[in-house]
């Protein structure tokens, strides 16, 4: 790991360091920023700030608003994302699961990575109902709280998941929001032996979600496909009919990643899955 390091130091340069910790600062609640407020929070001289900002504009990395003179992320990395997005097979091959799993429930139907102990969404389909939730392609959400993000952490080693809790902590976002390394723990295991995740309003409230974990062809958990429901409350007879819909097309997804275990004939099966006949409307989007 030293040696790994030094050879980094002795490599690394500066100033593609500073231009992408420049693209790393703009975010959905900060998604213009002035060279004053770029400065101030990257620490570095306004003057340095402007020659970055400059180069990154001209690359189309940073667009300049002609009238408030701020900075906005550019095209050039929609375009860059784009080419992830295309590019990641999970996707394409989760997509058709994830259209019949929106068309069977009417619910808002996300697909999801962890990524640095966060969840990241990859893939999004709208539910029936007008009401939305906040969510998009790319953005981040955390993963002690939502579906997605335990269905992930039930299949890390328990050793990265106390590190993960250790470094970002258990951030309480609603009253029912885990907030304790051996309740979140418990709640793993619980995952582990049913087969999928729920998140009972603990990252907003009134959304309740339900997600299985992807596996590939190596068995690893890669991912997590879940539904939404915004509702008061949602009780144990429905949370089983929405995770038998949820668990067979994440098998179904796993199966065209490779995965072609035992393990399926052992996997935790719930009931019969749900149907749009089956009693909730299905919401907006998040875990």
């Amino acid at each position: 790991m030293r040696q790994r390091r030094a050879k980094y130091e002795y490599y690394r340069v500066v100033a593609v360091e500073r231009a992408l910790e420049l693209l790393r600062i703009f975010a959905q609640d900060r998604a213009e920023l002035t060279l004053a407020q770029m400065a101030e929070r990257i620490g570095l001289h306004k003057s340095t700030v402007h020659r970055l900002a400059l180069t990154l504009e001209k690359a189309g990395f940073l667009r300049r608003s002609p009238t408030t003179g701020a900075y906005s992320l550019g095209l050039k990395l929609l375009e860059l994302g784009a080419v992830v997005l295309n590019s990641l097979e999970l996707r394409t091959q989760a997509r058709p699961h994830l259209e019949r799993l929106r068309r069977d429930t009417g619910c808002t139907v996300h697909l999801g990575i962890l990524d640095a102990g966060e969840v990241v969404y990859i893939d999004k389909i709208e539910g029936d109902t007008p009401v939305r939730i906040y969510s998009q392609v790319g953005r981040r959400a955390p993963a002690h709280c939502t579906g997605l993000g335990k269905a992930l952490l039930a299949f890390q080693p328990a050793s990265s998941v106390r590190e993960l809790a250790a470094a970002q902590g258990l951030r309480r976002y609603t009253p029912e929001t885990i907030v304790t390394v051996s309740d979140l723990m418990s709640e793993l295991e619980r995952v582990r032996r049913r087969g999928y995740a729920v998140d009972m309003a603990e990252h907003e409230p009134l959304v309740h979600c339900v997600s299985a974990p992807i596996r590939d062809h190596n068995s690893e958990v890669i991912a997590a496909v879940s539904i939404t429901l915004i509702v008061p409350s949602l009780s144990a007879a429905e949370v089983e009919r929405y995770a038998g819909a949820v668990v067979a097309t994440a098998l179904a997804i796993s199966r065209d990643m490779g995965w072609a275990s035992g393990a399926e004939a052992a996997a935790t099966s719930p009931a019969a899955g749900a149907t749009r006949g089956g009693g909730r409307s299905c919401g907006g989007p998040l875990l």
